[in-house]
């Protein structure tokens, strides 16, 4: 059977037509599903141009699909189940399947000289073992809401080659995402770090351009316009389409300020200089601009820009940043004091002087300060914090190197201090060179170590029940052997597998009796098929029970690697102490600011202590226990 697609009004007349074959108990024989699947999900826009595009010159517009189409018989159909759907796909039960069928058999009778006549015949209904087909497992299956998305490599494979068991048969055909239209940098005197960028709202923000002032030539390109891209429709295994989002666009015009125009060309839309100059962003109108002149800022203040929050990947402020103000971005530098909030996606911060009552937060990255940092607020959870000084400050990172600290509250899974006086530190792998008490306030060194009782505890769960899983294995193992070992079973096995793999005809009279012996047999095989299914089933889920064992294990082992404490001199009152964290608390970097002020204070009990007086010091590593 061949589709025109030359005779098609829409996609949709050729799903309507094998709807209406499916629906009138008829199969299409010979099936060749990936045709079939592309006749299914040709959009409106796909099928015009395999029609009328020229660039699909060469195409083929008649798609053959089937070889015919013939009855469903009831009796073949009622062989197919309902398929279970899961989160989008269609699973199905794949088992083996019987047809009853009637036989005729003659009735026998003793006649007067003794010999047995035939005096008529009975008839007898057998379930008789047979397969599915794919042709009717299509037509089947799309009865009951699966239209598309089979696959058909898998399922001729569970039919080709009678196996059992519940496969996924369909999956839906996502939709293809269009290209919402961007802007690309024309000129190696823009910025080389991708900017600018679209905002998910379908704005363009420039504004991190601000402090950026390239010279400009005339006839320069600047910014080209990559228009939008539309996507490709999808469809679910009901044969419903799934529409890709529609792409966001912009006016490029809108983003031409003075000094520069837009020229439509054989390469798109291009904002071109139009004068010789510098770089220059409106914050205002959010335009592009070329001027004769630098604009200079002098920081960040309420009375020249407010706070300023960035799309861009980089942002460099030559000025002060005062109190209460807020700049957010990504790799931020500064090149004054800070005594405001400066907040970073990503990259580095880079303080070239010092942080005063501000906050210096990184949610990804470094933080560095080229001064000191004074009652101050530093945290960079998954970066590394450097400076030579702190007093005062609260300072949590994933790394903290520090000359010199007074007064701080330090957490960091890796800690290296020169001096440390009056402080609160904690974390996995601490090296302090020099540290003692300052005025009334000691110093406390926490070094977390893992609390090991709840790895404990899952490895006594999982011996547990892998020793009843070994128990009932040993039980379901020793039926099947004793079911194995009847004579009937044997036979029928043995000669099953051999009718199986084609090596052996039975005659009429063989297949009367090896129908016989089935019937038979019929409970004891289907009791060892579900004792080995069993037996399957617990040998999976202790190999589980192993690998989550092993995973556990290694989790053990990498929860306890690196935890040491090193401590040159300590002098006047210092502790340093065990700090058994339980495995399901809040990391050091993920804990409350006051919590953590409180807990790293916290002196412990004295059986944690490694050191309790000054003039010592420590080199201690810690190891599992054995």
């Amino acid at each position: 059977m061949v589709a025109d697609l030359a005779r098609l009004d829409s996609p949709a007349d050729f799903f309507r037509f094998a709807g209406g074959v499916f629906d009138a108990g008829w199969v299409f024989t010979g099936i060749d599903y990936a045709a079939f699947s592309e006749l299914l999900s040709l959009s409106p826009e796909g099928l015009q141009t395999r029609i009328s595009d020229p660039a699909s010159k060469g195409k083929k517009t008649r798609i053959r699909f089937a070889a015919g189409i013939s009855p469903f018989p009831p009796e073949r159909a009622a062989l197919y189940r309902a398929p279970r759907f899961v989160s989008g796909s269609a699973q199905y039960l794949f088992e083996v399947v019987t047809i009853e069928k009637t036989i005729e058999e003659p009735l026998f009778e003793e006649g007067e000289d003794g010999k047995l006549e035939i005096v008529g015949r009975q008839s007898r209904v057998v379930s008789e073992k047979t397969s599915l087909n794919f042709d009717e497992f299509v037509a089947a299956i799309w009865s009951r809401g699966v239209r598309f998305g089979i696959d058909h490599q898998a399922v001729l494979d569970m039919i080709g080659q009678g196996r059992t068991g519940r496969i996924v048969i369909a999956r839906p055909l996502a939709a293809k995402e269009g290209q919402d239209a961007t802007l690309k940098e024309e000129t190696d005197r823009l910025y080389r770090d991708n900017a600018p960028r679209q905002l998910s709202s379908g704005k363009v923000d420039l504004r991190h351009f601000r402090n950026r002032f390239p010279q400009i030539r005339k006839g320069e390109p600047l910014l080209r316009k990559v228009p939008k891209v539309p996507g490709t429709p999808g469809m679910d295994i009901s044969g419903a389409v799934l529409e890709p989002k529609v792409p966001q666009d912009f006016d490029l015009e809108a983003l031409s300020g003075p000094g520069t125009h837009v020229e439509r060309g054989a390469k798109g839309e291009i904002i071109y200089s139009s004068m010789d100059g510098f770089l220059n962003i409106d914050l205002q109108t959010n335009r592009i601009a070329v001027e004769g002149k630098i604009v200079n800022y002098g920081g960040i203040s309420m009375k020249t820009t407010g706070d300023i929050f960035l799309d861009g990947d980089h942002f460099e402020e030559h000025g002060e940043i005062q109190e209460k103000r807020v700049v957010e971005g990504k790799n931020i530098t500064v090149h004054g004091d800070v005594y405001g909030k400066v907040v970073s996606s990503g990259g580095r911060i880079h303080l070239m002087q010092n942080l005063v009552g501000g906050s210096a937060i990184n949610q990804e990255g470094d933080i560095e300060i080229g001064g000191f940092a004074s009652s101050a607020n530093l945290n960079a959870k998954t970066g590394c914090i450097q400076l030579s000084r702190a007093e005062n400050s609260l300072i949590v990172g994933d790394a903290v190197i520090l000359e010199y600290a007074v007064n701080c509250t330090i957490a960091a899974n890796r800690v290296e201090i020169g001096i440390a006086e009056g402080c609160a530190i904690a974390g996995k792998s601490i090296r302090v060179r020099q540290i003692g008490p300052r005025k009334d306030s000691q110093s406390t060194v926490s070094v977390v170590v893992p609390d090991l009782s709840s790895f404990d505890a899952e490895f006594s769960l999982l011996a547990s029940r892998m020793a009843e899983i070994d128990s009932e294995l040993l039980e379901k193992q020793a039926k099947v052997k004793q079911i194995t070992e009847l004579q009937d079973v044997r036979n029928y096995l043995l000669i099953g597998g051999k009718l199986q793999r084609k090596e052996i005809n039975l005659t009429d009279e063989q297949k009367a009796h090896w129908a016989k012996l089935g019937q038979k047999v019929a409970p004891l095989v289907k009791a060892l098929s579900s004792l080995n299914a069993e037996v399957r089933s617990l040998s999976a889920e202790r190999e589980g029970l192993v690998e989550k064992a092993d995973l556990l294990e290694t989790e053990k082992e990498e929860s306890a690697r690196g935890v040491s404490v090193s401590v040159g001199i300590a002098t006047g009152e210092t502790i340093v102490r065990k700090w058994m964290r339980p495995r399901d608390a809040k990391p050091l970097v993920g804990m409350a600011e006051r919590d953590l002020r409180v807990r790293l204070r916290d002196a412990g009990s004295p059986g944690d202590h490694l050191i309790s007086s000054a003039g010592k010091e420590l080199d201690w590593q810690y190891s599992l226990p054995s």
